[in-house]
């Protein structure tokens, strides 16, 4: 019993030396607890790839071959050491081969994927929604947006990004999905082949410049334009605060005027179609097979590309609202655009556009922004369901001499007038659970 006395008068007189040694205890207890999970976790992965590695393929079939886009910066520059730890060695014990190309600087991947003349039964991004932007951007640019040829060619994301909306959306990821356990079942997706087919919307300026023209550029996740945003992109401009980095830069931003406080425009916009004989026209135009195209050495030539719809007949199907415009204008500090691939409830067609509040004082955008940090948001104060959209910004004079931006999943664009076209079911994309 005098033993426990003096145990505890001992930690009264060094309260401070106590605090410290109790927290240092706790974070080892927390941290071996995690990594035993992890091991384990790692080894029923490991045994379930194996079986897939062990089963044998006929003399003259070659190993399935995957090439990795992978951007070394992602994930504060741990992408490649996550990669190595937790997705690599699975799809060796699949016997899957692996080619690892990495970028060496912003937008590369779509110069990679365009110019890619390799055998490859897929390509793996270890990335965010950024890099994974840039790889369908290049597989559409290559195939000149035909969606035919683009599903032949099926596309993984590994979540490795600073903004991962897309894998968290396939993986039906929470907050008790460890980063470990993401990586392994996102490559577990890759072993076992499950596809889904995802939508993807086409971006392409409405302004014509012949000296610096503009490729469309391809988004698959959400287009953002507004004053979080802005703020959200400079976070990286505080990592002096650690982890309360995110919270801060809502704090010293809020009363910036560069920021798009106004985002003033016109829109034009089509209402959604589920599929119809005028999108039939559109999205299924003929497939040029006179040529051989790379893609030919490692996919087998398919007579028609559209066989996953062969059971609905889209020429038949008249809808008379297809294709005609609405317009209106906006006025709002917010806007998001979004694809139903990062929709968790995705039984709405089409895209969705969110606008925010016309205008917000310092202390609810401070608010608003440590909302988003948690995942949630404010309720949009308009929504618009819609197929195809133009969008027409208004000149601002207070950005006379600034670039007003908007965002391409995650990627920063000089704010133009753009047209912004819905391309159903156009990329093939690993997932845990077979899609429709």
């Amino acid at each position: 019993m005098a033993r426990v006395v003096n145990f505890f008068k001992t930690v009264r007189n060094n309260w401070k030396k106590s605090f410290v040694g109790a927290a240092a205890i706790s974070y080892g207890v927390n941290y071996g607890i995690d990594s035993y999970d992890t091991q384990n976790m790692m080894r029923e992965f490991c045994e379930e790839a194996v079986k897939y590695g062990d089963v044998p393929i006929a003399p003259k079939v070659q190993p399935t071959h995957m090439t990795v886009i992978l951007n070394p910066v992602a994930k504060k520059r741990k992408a490649k050491k996550l990669f190595e730890k937790y997705c690599e060695p699975l799809l060796h014990l699949a016997g899957i081969a692996v080619t690892v190309i990495q970028t060496e600087s912003e937008n590369q991947a779509r110069t990679l994927v365009a110019n890619l003349n390799t055998r490859t039964d897929g390509i793996i991004v270890a990335g965010g929604d950024g890099t994974l932007s840039d790889v369908v951007t290049g597989l559409m640019r290559k195939y000149q947006g035909n969606a035919g040829y683009v599903k032949q060619c099926p596309v993984a994301i590994l979540p490795l990004g600073m903004t991962n909306r897309v894998a968290d959306s396939l993986l039906n990821r929470d907050d008790e999905y460890s980063e470990a356990r993401a990586l392994a079942e996102a490559t577990m997706a890759i072993v076992r082949g499950n596809t889904k087919l995802l939508d993807v919307v086409e971006v392409t300026t409405l302004e014509n410049d012949p000296e610096n023209p503009m490729k469309p550029v391809y988004a698959v996740g959400a287009i953002e334009w507004g004053a979080w945003k802005d703020a959200n992109s400079r976070v990286d401009k505080y990592w002096y605060f650690g982890p309360l980095r995110k919270y801060v830069t809502y704090i010293f931003n809020g009363h910036k005027e560069d920021l798009n406080w106004k985002c003033v425009a016109t829109i034009r916009y089509s209402d959604p179609c589920e599929g119809c004989s005028r999108c039939y026209q559109e999205q299924n135009s003929p497939i040029e097979t006179s040529s051989k195209r790379w893609w030919h050495a490692f996919v087998p030539r398919q007579k028609t590309s559209h066989s996953e719809h062969s059971h609905i007949d889209y020429s038949k199907v008249d809808n008379e609202n297809c294709g005609i415009f609405k317009e209106v204008p906006i006025s709002t500090t917010d806007f998001f655009l979004s694809t139903k691939n990062v929709r968790r409830k995705n039984e709405d067609t089409g895209v969705k556009v969110e606008l925010g509040p016309k205008s917000v004082n310092y202390t609810d955008f401070v608010s608003e922004g440590w909302r988003r940090i948690s995942g949630k948001k404010q309720e949009p104060q308009k929504i618009l369901n819609a197929k195809d959209i133009e969008i027409h910004p208004e000149k601002d004079e207070s950005f006379e001499d600034k670039s007003r931006m908007f965002y391409i999943d995650n990627e920063e664009f000089e704010l133009k007038a753009v047209k912004i076209r819905l391309l159903s079911r156009s990329v093939k994309m690993f997932c845990p659970q077979n899609g429709s």
